[in-house]
């Protein structure tokens, strides 16, 4: 019990400084995650987890299983795909037509979820980082 409270009084006592520090390196993840995500960067998205680093040992793979359970709706993610096209003589009215792609629903909420993934990751590790550092200072207060 003691230590909770402990715990709750590291967030009144943080400084300015540090509440930036914070929410600075929870922006920077959540916009490097959401570049990544938005241009399908395997480079952004793995930098955004390196910088969420340890939450994101439990982020990703709760990701992907939000993924996989989305999949399984209908019509979400289909196993195949064709397309065909076709012009004019002119090549100036052309008309495509293709089968089988994602849902654009589905495409959209994959990522969010993958950039909510990652910034909720972030902000658990701010989390941590207040709580040890409050036991930290509470057993720094009780040595004789």
């Amino acid at each position: 019990m003691i230590r909770m409270a402990q715990a709750r009084g590291a967030f009144r006592s943080r400084s300015t400084a540090q509440e930036l520090v914070a929410a600075g390196y929870v922006l920077t993840v959540a916009v490097v995650a959401t570049v990544g995500f938005v241009t399908e960067s395997t480079a952004g998205i793995l930098l955004a987890a390196l910088l969420s680093l340890p939450a994101s040992v439990i982020a990703l793979p709760s990701y992907y299983v939000a993924y996989g359970l989305l999949a399984l709706i209908p019509g979400a993610n289909p196993s195949e795909s064709s397309g065909s096209g076709a012009c004019n003589t002119d090549g100036v009215d052309c008309q495509w037509s293709s089968t089988g792609d994602l849902a654009g629903w589905f495409h959209v909420t994959t990522e969010v979820i993958g950039i909510l993934a990652l910034t909720c990751a972030a902000v658990l590790n701010v989390l941590a980082i207040c709580i040890v550092t409050a036991l930290a200072r509470g057993r720094e207060s009780t040595k004789p």
